[in-house]
Order: C-alpha cells, then structure tokens, then sequence
C-alpha cells in the first residue's frame, strides 16, 4: 500500500467516525431541550454553512486564483436543498426511535438506489436483486414484533426513517447526475450544503408567519451537541471522505465508509445504553452484507461520489 492509499484510507476513516456521531449528537440535543427536527435542522445549517466555506477558504489560503471548472451552481443549490428536506425528515425519525435502529433502517437506502436505478432505465444484476432481497429480510429482523402491531416501537418513527432511507436515495441518483463533468468535488459540495441554508431560511421564514419562532440552544451542552453535530458529523466528513475517495476511488471509499453503521450502533450501545436484541444483530449484518454486495459487483470505477454534501449519515 502506498503513502497516498494510507493517507486516503486514514481520511475516509475519519469521515466514517464523524459521521458515526450524527444519530448520537441529535439524540444528545433531543434529551438536554425542548427542540423539535425544524429547530435542529435549522440551526445545522446555519451554523455548518458558513463553517463550510471557511474551511474551503483555508484549503485555499495562498492561492492568488482557483482554476475555472464545470460548475453547475443552480442545480447544486437545488440538490442542497431537497438535502435539507432529508435531513428534516431524518430528524423527524431520530426523535421517535432509538439511534441503533435508525442507524440500522436508514442502511437500506444503498439497495433503494439500485431499484431508483432500474427506474432510471438501467438493468440490475441477479446480485443486486439478491441484495435486495437480503435488505429486505434484514429490515423485518431488525423491526422487533413488526407483525406484532410494532409493540414497543414506534410506527410512525420507523415509517418516517424509511422515507428517510427513501428521499435520501433519491437524492443520491438525481446529485450522481448533477455532478457529472464536475472535477473539483469539495467546491460542488460546498454549493450544495449552501442550498441547505436556502432550505433552512424558508423553514425559519414560514414558522415565523406562523408565529412560531426557531428555539435558541438554552445552554451551553446543547451548544455543544450542536457544534458536535456540525463539525465532527457535518462539516470534517465533507472534507475528508472527498479528499480519501481522491487517493483511493469512490468503490474503496464507499466500501470503507461500511464502517459508519458498525461504529453508530457501538456509540448507541455504549453512550446511549441501548439494549439490542440479537435478533436484531443479526438482521443488520443482512442490511450490511447487501450494501457490501452492491459495492462489490461494481465492474468499472465510478467517478462520481456518493453523495454526502451535508452529511448523513451526510445525513
């Protein structure tokens, strides 16, 4: 292995690791406010954009010029945008179940972009049927008495994490498109999560002629879970995993970023003290297998990333 696939493999590490924290850093708000997802999704935003930019700034320093490239800035901001729509309807999941089970739903999104693909007119491998086949087995175990009336689990917060799973792999297939012809990826992902502000300002605008106000942090450990949140969950992962997936190629990368569910569900565990049934172990290693098989059978190296703008898991 060479010094630039060690440094690629460090970098997508550490994107995988801080976007391990999202589930746990928005839980951790839940529990020390009275927020609700429009709030949090609010002050994300506001806080990770101009972060965002600043970080592109010191990339930069020293620069007198930055070569012209194909920009598509309107559609980027518009991909940021219905990003931002994701991310609402993930806080929305996060508030009504645990983060081991979101973390565990939300991983069907890889094989969801499979089928997208199909509507989009391209043709499925007999693999990548079979990895659907195993998501779908794996969501079921991973439900507790999903045929029992979802008895200790709430109904609506796992059919908003599925939607969540669902727009978020919409969002994938229609950004892969957007950034075709783009080279300079971490500039394209700084227009898009800017889109996110332009989602957020109008949540903000249409809650005030509501006369519902956005909610300031009230202390200083809900400060700090935002600052987690935007900075180790959102804006380090934007870097890192584009800069890791240079010197190592997108299929590595996504293959590397496996890690990420594996990593959330030990926080879930350890921070959070959620009990998980094996049952459920076991229906996860099925959603893992699959997003594993669908990496796999890629035959020619992709150039586009996937994308994770504004964090995930980008959400």
């Amino acid at each position: 292995m060479t010094r630039t696939q060690r440094d690629g493999l460090l970098l997508i590490l550490i994107s995988a690791a801080g976007y391990s924290f999202f589930a746990i850093f928005t839980k951790f708000i839940y529990d020390n406010s009275s927020f609700n997802p429009l709030d949090v999704v609010v002050w994300r935003f506001v806080l990770a954009v101009p972060i965002t930019w600043l970080g592109m700034g010191w990339i930069r320093r020293g620069e007198l010029s930055v070569k012209t490239t194909y920009m598509p800035r309107g559609r980027l901001l518009g991909m940021g945008f219905l990003f931002g729509l994701v991310a609402t309807i993930a806080f929305f999941g996060l508030e009504r179940v645990p983060a081991s089970l979101y973390t565990v739903l939300i991983y069907t999104y890889p094989v969801l972009v499979a089928v997208g693909a199909v509507l989009f007119g391209e043709t499925l491998s007999e693999r990548s049927w079979l990895a659907l086949g195993l998501t779908l087995v794996g969501v079921v175990l991973t439900v507790p008495n999903l045929f029992q009336g979802f008895s200790g689990v709430d109904p609506i917060g796992v059919l908003l994490v599925l939607a969540n799973a669902a727009t978020y792999a919409l969002y994938i297939l229609l950004s892969n498109r957007t950034v075709k012809g783009v080279t300079d990826l971490s500039m394209a992902s700084a227009w898009s999560i800017s889109g996110s502000l332009i989602f957020s300002l109008i949540v903000i605008i249409l809650r005030a002629l509501r006369g519902d106000s956005t909610s300031i942090p009230p202390n200083i450990s809900v400060w700090a879970g935002f600052l987690g949140l935007v900075i180790i969950s959102t804006v380090i992962p934007i870097f890192t995993f584009y800069a890791g997936m240079y010197r190592v190629g997108a299929p590595r990368a996504a293959i590397i970023s496996m890690l990420e569910p594996v990593l959330t569900l030990l926080w879930a565990v350890v921070i959070r003290h959620e009990n998980l049934q094996w049952i459920q172990l076991f229906g996860a290693s099925f959603i893992l297998v699959s997003v594993l098989l669908l990496q796999r059978i890629r035959e020619k190296p992709v150039t586009e990333p996937i994308p994770s703008a504004a964090g995930r898991g980008s959400l």
